[in-house]
């Protein structure tokens, strides 16, 4: 997988990362990278890998170990799904680029109407991009499908 495509955690405090995403995960799962694009993969205590797909709001596991993942990651057809090569760049391409700890951070949810596209995205620090998008994500996880949805922002 190609190392621009993953925003390290090392030397970051995790717990407030999890902290809004603890309805949705499982508390044995530990934070092992997050993507570019702002996505979580994790790591169980069974040594399982999980993927948090932040613009669904959905997680997921994905493979039993890091090294069967690491190896399709390696796969063009999973490195695009879980990695989003093609939009990265196209990103990188309008002038938006990543500083130490920052990820590509949506500026409307996809689930909320907002494409997968370069104009929809900003650079947040990773910490920031996980606490702001839990809480909405479990707000609405109980939404039928096409519910209207409005926001009072104080």
């Amino acid at each position: 997988m190609r190392s621009d495509l993953v925003v390290r955690l090392d030397g970051t405090d995790t717990g407030p990362l999890m902290e809004t995403w603890r309805w949705l995960l499982p508390p044995t799962l530990r934070p092992w990278f997050a993507t570019a694009l702002g996505d979580l993969f994790l790591v169980g205590q069974d040594g399982q890998v999980w993927w948090l797909d932040v613009g669904s709001g959905q997680a997921r596991a994905v493979e039993r170990t890091p090294d069967e993942f690491q190896r399709l990651a390696a796969d063009p057809e999973h490195a695009d799904l879980w990695f989003g090569e093609a939009l990265v760049d196209a990103i990188r391409a309008s002038g938006l680029l990543l500083g130490p700890g920052e990820c590509y951070s949506y500026r409307q949810l996809p689930m909320l109407g907002g494409e997968y596209a370069a104009p929809n995205f900003r650079t947040y620090d990773v910490t920031t991009h996980f606490r702001v998008w839990g809480p909405l994500h479990e707000q609405l996880k109980d939404l039928p499908e096409g519910a209207q949805v409005q926001f009072d922002v104080r």
